[in-house]
């Protein structure tokens, strides 16, 4: 399976070096990634849909390579990606992760979520852009992030939860909702982990994004704090920060 997918990311590498423009769409069957079958039917309804975009190595803020090893196990990290302005989280998860889980869009589109990187795949990134009015980490505050300890709006804890409307959601199964009005997972993060530097590379995006709402909703606000950088894309680098020390507070709930 685990070479059947690689062949593939190679596929969606080529389309989008094809097509500059902006990224691919593509789609993968879960039965050839099974099989190593190739050629597989795009309609298949366990389809895995792949949006690859510009290679990016996580760095500390001095520019040096993240080492997975270096990675506190439960805690939030933040860095952006694909775009300027959208941010996402890094998690080493303290336990097992699930190999695969079938998840669901909005839209209705069938994705197998692959699990996570590392030497224990317990490493895994999603879009910290809530999937339900888009709260998102600010310099200011955040009010979605991962909650190691139950909480009001979870009692069983290790969740991303988001203060702003209660969605829940499990970091160790692609983040599919627990609970609250979410009306899908949040966006995954397709990691690369280079066993022989332990380095991570964020490459493309699985599931349901938002970024086309977030541009719209906070266009005003974006262009204020970042001018046209916006939607400049991520590409080479992107820096990994704590969120304690990226956001000035953190919502609980």
């Amino acid at each position: 399976m685990e070479q059947a997918r690689r062949k593939f990311i190679g596929i969606c590498v080529a389309s989008v070096t094809a097509h500059a423009s902006g990224p691919v769409a593509c789609a993968y069957a879960q039965d050839a990634a099974k099989s190593g079958a190739k050629g597989a039917s795009a309609n298949s309804s366990s389809s895995l849909t792949v949006r690859k975009y510009a290679r990016a190595k996580l760095v500390d803020a001095d520019g040096k390579a993240i080492k997975a090893k270096s990675l506190k196990a439960n805690y939030n990290y933040v860095f952006h990606y694909p775009y300027a302005s959208t941010p996402c989280f890094l998690l080493n998860l303290d336990g097992p992760v699930a190999d695969t889980v079938s998840l669901k869009t909005e839209a209705g589109n069938v994705y197998d979520w692959p699990g996570g990187v590392g030497s224990n795949r317990t490493i895994v990134a999603y879009s910290a852009i809530c999937a339900h009015k888009l709260a998102y980490p600010t310099r200011q505050v955040s009010f979605i992030g991962f909650r190691a300890s139950p909480s009001k709006a979870s009692s069983r804890g290790k969740v991303i939860t988001c203060c702003s409307d209660k969605s829940v959601y499990d970091p160790f199964a692609g983040a599919k909702v627990v609970s609250g009005p979410a009306p899908q997972p949040l966006a995954a993060i397709l990691l690369e982990h280079d066993a022989a530097t332990d380095e991570i590379f964020a490459v493309g995006t699985f599931g349901g994004e938002k970024f086309n709402e977030f541009f719209l909703k906070y266009d005003f606000k974006l262009s204020m704090e970042m001018g046209d950088r916006a939607k400049d894309a991520v590409a080479g680098t992107t820096k990994l920060l704590d969120l304690v020390n990226y956001s000035t507070q953190t919502a609980q709930c």
